[in-house]
């Protein structure tokens, strides 16, 4: 009788000790290693002009891309999105102004984090864009990247 409540007790915790390792390897994929994606609400209905030059694509999964694209009107933020029911597009615009005024205060941050995949960028009040790290591996090869299309629309 005692051999037999020391087996179930013994199988209880086995069976306990697999479920905690599998909710910590779930919570560290969760948190390490899953693709993240950008968040697309607020979708602006802007027309693009065509031919434009020095795109900068700063996040790129197999569902969405971000991009940085110099304009007449300044930069903008674009998202392909690549996802069922979701809307990808024009996000936001810095005009020319709000350009200098980033250039001149150095309102351009780029965090790596912790996660292996992704970093944040933000660039005046657009803050906390993911970028990829296997494109930017150094965080100042954006921030240098950042400047130098911010400095193309005031050239």
């Amino acid at each position: 009788m005692w051999q037999c409540f020391l087996d179930i007790v013994d199988l209880i915790s086995k069976v306990a000790q697999t479920a905690i390792a599998g909710i910590g390897l779930w919570l560290a994929w969760k948190t390490f290693i899953k693709e993240e994606e950008q968040d697309t609400t607020e979708v602006e209905s802007v027309p693009s002009p065509q031919g434009e030059i020095a795109d900068l694509k700063i996040f790129e999964t197999s569902n969405q891309t971000t991009w940085l694209k110099k304009k007449t009107n300044g930069i903008e933020c674009h998202i392909d999105e690549r996802r069922k029911g979701k809307v990808g597009g024009h996000k936001w615009t810095l005009s020319p102004q709000q350009v200098k005024t980033i250039l001149e205060t150095g309102d351009i941050y780029v965090s790596p984090g912790y996660k292996i995949r992704t970093g944040l960028l933000s660039i005046g009040s657009h803050t906390n864009w993911l970028y990829s790290k296997k494109l930017f591996p150094e965080p100042s090869g954006l921030h240098h990247k950042v400047i130098e299309i911010l400095k193309a629309v005031n050239a």
